[in-house]
């Protein structure tokens, strides 16, 4: 007798798609308000947005770190975008890093390099992961290419609070990640864009 569920319909209902908004939901709301107290970098981060998704998806429906973009994947397509995307947003950064909203946001007194691009990787691994890898590729599993739309609502409206502007260029943005990771059937190049861009953010505001 398996212990996971093996037929994702029960009573009509997609189970699959009714754990995938469920979960991702949770490991929101959880590491909004639950801190854990562990000492080492971006440690809740990465064990709600990576290590939750993943083991909840092996004990429901035996899924596979893979099945969410946890791989290579096409790795042509995916270096072509990455560069891309990363060459169009080094323009648009240089201008956009002069904008007092955006310098009084992101400006620091002293920025310690090697601490900030740490943390700034662990955050951006775990944050795409559980947006472009576990929503997107869970979703697809029940609505297809639609989950690049869907995926990008809560990563828009976590950017709530920050410049207008950026929030406002995350609806472009997280369709472009969504398509991105789609394309490639990895999350790895979304992880390796968005990290980019977030320090090159703080390159030219702060520089």
């Amino acid at each position: 007798m398996p212990k996971y569920i093996k037929n994702r319909i029960l009573w009509g209902y997609d189970l699959n798609l009714v754990a995938v908004v469920s979960i991702s939901t949770l490991v929101l709301v959880l590491e909004r308000y639950h801190h854990l107290n562990i000492d080492f970098p971006r440690a809740t981060e990465l064990i709600y947005y990576l290590l939750v998704p993943l083991a909840a998806s092996f004990l429901l429906f035996r899924d596979k770190p893979w099945d969410y973009g946890i791989r290579i994947g096409r790795w042509k397509s995916a270096i072509i975008l990455a560069v891309v995307c990363l060459a169009a947003m080094a323009l648009i950064l240089y201008r956009v890093g002069k904008m007092p909203e955006f310098r009084s946001y992101y400006h620091e007194s002293h920025i310690d390099w090697s601490e900030l691009l740490l943390d700034a990787a662990l955050y951006m691994f775990a944050w795409e992961f559980l947006f472009r890898g576990y929503m997107l590729f869970g979703l697809e599993k029940s609505i297809g290419k639609s989950a690049i739309f869907v995926q990008a609502i809560p990563f828009v409206l976590l950017h709530l609070g920050k410049p207008f502007l950026e929030t406002l260029a995350c609806i472009p943005g997280g369709f472009i990640f969504g398509y991105v990771a789609y394309r490639t059937r990895s999350f790895l190049p979304c992880f390796v864009i968005h990290f980019g861009i977030y320090v090159m953010m703080f390159f030219f505001t702060n520089s």
